[in-house]
């Protein structure tokens, strides 16, 4: 019998992923050509500077119109936050200072559901109760 001179097939994974790697290394090289060029950084550059601006315009127009309305604006909020946690800080100091040196922690309060929560009262009674008192349910 003679020799097979023939190659194993190829994996069909393989060929793509060939595929793949040249096409990203051409699309490569083309972008490096293209956006590496003087004329295309200053464009970036007129346009960001141009997007700035725009942004800047916008946002001057808002904080007037904030203004104008009497509604806060971020900085204001956050200006609001810093004064609230220097009185908290501070009321903490004086609470440290009359209890002797030692703070006592605030409870924190959640929101979240927990099991441990108490119930309510059940003051509702069951309508075998109100029929046996004779109140007829109202």
């Amino acid at each position: 019998m003679p020799e097979s001179t023939q190659s194993p097939p190829q994996n069909p994974l393989d060929t793509w992923r060939q595929f793949i790697t040249d096409s990203e290394r051409q699309w490569n090289g083309f972008f490096k050509d293209v956006l590496g060029t003087d004329n295309v950084s200053s464009a970036m550059s007129t346009w960001m500077e141009a997007s700035l601006t725009v942004q800047r315009m916008i946002a001057d127009q808002l904080e007037r119109y904030y203004t104008t309305f009497n509604i806060p604006t971020h900085n204001d909020l956050i200006a609001l936050g810093e004064r609230m946690r220097a009185i908290e800080d501070g009321l903490g100091r004086l609470e440290a200072s009359v209890n002797g040196g030692t703070r006592v922690a605030a409870p924190k309060t959640t929101r979240t559901k927990t099991k441990s929560r108490s119930r309510p009262p059940r003051t509702k009674r069951p309508p075998a109760a109100v029929s046996a008192n004779g109140s007829g349910g109202l």
